[in-house]
């Protein structure tokens, strides 16, 4: 350990080969998003000017040496979080506060410990309520609900009984459902606020469940009331609350998904980590619903099987995970045999190559060699490809072009392509997730446009439009309350505040993902970093998404805050 003095303040440095390591791991990805970040935003590539083999040596040797240098901050601030984390705070001057990082528990651990406990229910029906209670004039500013994203496309499935697996069925039919019922009350707005209602009661009591989680934990009270409002005045919580699309409840369901694991597989001394073989079913059932409300979570949850039963080696494991997906399969078999549900589109899953051949059309068309320029129309014709390419989004390339014809002569001419273009191809999928790793990045909240008129800008509010006598038609009962959310989330007035916009940010939660299992390597809990593996699959399905757009990255949004303190408030023990 040593000391240093500067301006009469003691810095805390902790000489640690084993902590410098894990820090490093986090700072130097993240210092390498941010030289890589900065370049595609200020120079439209991320490999400099180019043009020789020479101008992409020192490009590189550039790039080396910017990440270095960021680096080292980004490793010191790693280190105060994994050395003393939120339970100790960062050491400064004083014995007393030395003292007090030291302890066993935090000054609020001890006051709670000394406190007669509430019952669990009682905790989690006082923040259910508080929560919806946040939310409630938001709802009544934004009556029936926020009718936006994929609503009408769904509902436009409801409407003529002709299904397609494009959107998750489950999902559909919940959103139908209340649909229907405004049909029977005679009023399809009646039908979305009952549903916006239902949600916000489901949302409400989930976060509830998360604080109530962190309460058993013996999680300090200060974590928990920020938590608190993060949940109940975030603006993204509260419009996504009435929001119609399928990523609110798959979020909740993650987080619970995501905590019931953490049970499982980190529960030791606490008493309602039991592990038996209800706590097993409730986790498959949650298990089941993750994956029925979001096709990409499939590939997460597949790639996390294997993960974690390296780090639990209990064949407990892997006949739960078996059953989730036996159960999802008969499910998933089900709502399309009732629904006679038509496949969705491959698309979706060709957008980052598709976006990538068309980059290469766009920035060296004349270098293309005849032949391949004209295999290359047969998929991504010139014509519109100039006009329709956005380095930041895949849809409208993605959705014109011809792919069904030919699709392995498609994927023949990309890998030809990429052969002779690699740098475009990585400038393609850069730019087309920036916003899920580059924290100052602007683009995910521009995707659609900006400005209240168009309901555009970091989230979605635009009312979308059904067919004559099933419209949604919107009637705020609090105007200027919608005014001024509308300034936040679609003026994107947000960025004018210099701190608070980085909670805005969906690479912070990655960030924040990111350092969880750094702190649990460094805290020798190999088991509790397992959690974290279905959430960092997830958000690698992410990089091949379309676009980047906050509700994507919702579930990390809200779980990443809920385990990290749950672990950097632990009492690491030996080292």
């Amino acid at each position: 350990m040593a000391y240093f003095r500067g301006n009469g303040i003691y810095i805390y440095l902790v000489e640690n080969k084993r902590l410098l390591c894990w820090a490093f791991v986090w700072g130097i990805p993240f210092a390498m998003s941010c030289v890589l970040g900065w370049r595609l935003a200020n120079e439209g590539t991320a490999f400099g000017p180019g043009g020789s083999a020479v101008a992409y040596a020192c490009s590189f040797l550039f790039f080396l040496l910017e990440t270095a240098v960021l680096s080292v901050p980004s490793a010191g601030f790693a280190m105060l979080v994994l050395r003393g984390g939120i339970r100790r705070g960062i050491q400064t001057v004083g014995a007393t506060f030395e003292k007090a990082g030291e302890s066993e528990h935090t000054a609020g651990e001890v006051a709670e410990s000394s406190k007669r406990r509430c019952p669990a229910w009682q905790v989690w029906l006082f923040y259910s309520l508080l929560i919806f209670l946040c939310w409630l004039p938001v709802f009544l500013a934004y009556y029936p609900s926020v009718f936006a994203y994929d609503a009408e496309g769904q509902l436009y499935q409801v409407i003529a009984k002709d299904y397609s697996t494009h959107h998750p069925l489950l999902h559909t039919l919940f959103l139908g459902a209340f649909f229907k019922l405004g049909g029977v009350l005679g009023s399809y707005q009646t039908g979305m606020a009952v549903h916006s209602v239902v949600q916000m009661l489901l949302m409400a009591t989930a976060f509830a469940g998360a604080l109530v989680w962190l309460y058993e934990e013996r999680t300090p009270r200060w974590i928990r009331f920020v938590l608190l409002l993060f949940y109940g005045l975030f603006p993204a919580n509260s419009i996504l609350a009435l929001s119609t699309t399928k990523d609110v409840l798959f979020s909740a369901l993650v987080l619970l998904y995501t905590l019931k694991l953490y049970r499982l597989v980190c529960g030791r001394s606490l008493r309602t980590a039991r592990g038996g073989a209800g706590d097993w079913m409730a986790f498959a059932g949650l298990a089941v619903l993750v994956l029925l409300f979001r096709n990409n979570a499939v590939y997460a949850f597949a790639v996390s099987v294997p993960i974690v039963y390296i780090g639990l080696r209990k064949k407990k494991w892997l006949l739960a995970a078996a059953a989730v997906l036996i159960l999802f399969g008969v499910c998933s078999f089900s709502l399309k045999a009732v629904t006679h549900a038509q496949n969705g589109s491959p698309r979706e899953m060709l957008s980052v190559p598709l976006q990538q051949m068309a980059r290469v059309r766009v920035n060296a068309e004349e270098r293309i060699d005849p032949a391949m320029r004209q295999e290359l129309d047969k998929y991504i014709p010139a014509e519109w490809v100039f006009a329709a390419y956005n380095p930041h989004l895949a849809d409208p390339v993605k959705n014109r072009a011809v792919i069904h014809d030919d699709p392995a002569g498609l994927i023949k001419v990309w890998m030809k392509l990429g052969m002779q273009f690699p740098t475009i191809y990585v400038d393609a999928f850069l730019d087309n997730s920036l916003g899920l790793w580059y924290l100052w990045d602007t683009s995910h909240a521009e995707i659609y446009g900006i400005g209240t008129e168009s309901g555009f800008g970091y989230l979605s509010t635009d009312n979308r439009t059904m067919p004559a006598g099933s419209e949604i038609v919107e009637k705020s009962f609090l105007p200027g309350l919608r005014t001024f959310m509308e300034r936040i989330i679609s003026d994107n007035a947000y960025r004018k505040l210099p701190f608070v916009r980085l909670l805005f940010a969906p690479a912070l939660y990655w960030w924040m993902l990111w350092l969880y299992p750094a702190a649990a390597m460094y805290h020798k809990k190999k088991r509790e970093a397992l959690p974290a593996v279905f959430l960092i699959a997830y958000y690698l399905t992410l990089l091949f998404s379309p676009t980047v757009i906050v509700r994507y990255l919702y579930p990390l949004m809200v779980t990443t805050p809920v385990i990290l303190p749950c672990l950097l408030t632990k009492s690491t023990g030996k080292k």
